[in-house]
C-alpha cells in the first residue's frame, strides 16, 4: 500500500460512493416520469390508447438509452473505486462535477425526447453526455497519476481502456448531432447513436486485456 502523501487531507470514500449512488438511483428513476400520456389525450377507444402510447415511442427510446447509459457509468464509477483506498479534495470535487452532469441527464432526456427532431435538444443532450464522459475520465486520470489513494494502484490497461471508452463517447455524441442535423425528421435515429457505446466497451475490454496480457509477458522476459 502507498504511503499518504504528508499534510494532505484524506477522506473515506464510503461516504462519497453513498452519495454517487443515491444521485444515480434517483436520477435513473426521474427518467421514467417523462414517460405519460398527456392528460389533456382524448381516449375513448382502444385504438386512440394505442395510438397515444406510440406517440410516446421518441419518449421512450430517449428513457431507455439514458438509463442504459447511466448504469453504465455507475458501475465504471464503483469499478474505478474498486482501486481507491482514500480520496483527496480533488477526487472529491471532480465526482460532485460527474454527479452533477449525471442528475441533469432526466432533463436534457426529457428534452430530446419531447423534441427529437430538433437540432438544439440533441446538442444538448449530446453536451450532456459528453461532459459525463469527460468528467469521468478525469477522475480516472487522477487516480491513476496519485497511486497513494489506492489500496492497489490502478492498471494500466484499465486507465487506457477508460480512454477509448470515453473517447467513443464523444465520438458518438458529434456523430449524433450529425445524424439529427442531416435527418431532422427521423426523430430519435439520433439518440440511438448511444447504442454503439456498446460497441466501444467491447473494443475497450479488449485493450485492457490485450496489454495486460503484454505486460504480463514484458514481466516474465525480465524474470
Amino acid at each position: 500500500m502507498s504511503e499518504a502523501a504528508p499534510g494532505v487531507f484524506y477522506l473515506s470514500k464510503h461516504r462519497l460512493e453513498a452519495l454517487t449512488d443515491g444521485i444515480f438511483a434517483v436520477a435513473m428513476t426521474l427518467l421514467v416520469i417523462d414517460l405519460k400520456i398527456p392528460e389533456t389525450a382524448q381516449i375513448a377507444t382502444q385504438e386512440q390508447l394505442i395510438s397515444a402510447v406510440l406517440h410516446l415511442i421518441p419518449k421512450f427510446i430517449a428513457w431507455l438509452i439514458s438509463f442504459f447509459v447511466l448504469a453504465i457509468f455507475w458501475a465504471g464509477h464503483h469499478r474505478l473505486f474498486h482501486y481507491v483506498r482514500v480520496i483527496d479534495t480533488k477526487l472529491t470535487w471532480l465526482t460532485i462535477g460527474y454527479l452533477g452532469c449525471a442528475s441533469l441527464i432526466p432533463f436534457s432526456s426529457a428534452l430530446s425526447g419531447e423534441h427529437s427532431g430538433a437540432l438544439f435538444s440533441q446538442i444538448f443532450y449530446s453536451i450532456n453526455m459528453a461532459l459525463l464522459g469527460i468528467m469521468s475520465l478525469l477522475k480516472s486520470r487522477h487516480v491513476h497519476l496519485h497511486p497513494e489513494l489506492c489500496s492497489t494502484p490502478m492498471p494500466v490497461s484499465v486507465f487506457k481502456g477508460s480512454q477509448v471508452r470515453i473517447a467513443g463517447l464523444i465520438a458518438i455524441a458529434i456523430v449524433a448531432v450529425l445524424i439529427t442535423w442531416a435527418l431532422p425528421d427521423k426523430g430519435s435515429i439520433g439518440n440511438a447513436a448511444f447504442m454503439l457505446m456498446i460497441v466501444f466497451g467491447k473494443i475497450s475490454r479488449r485493450i485492457e486485456a490485450r496489454h495486460a496480457h503484454e505486460k504480463s509477458e514484458t514481466n516474465f522476459l525480465n524474470t
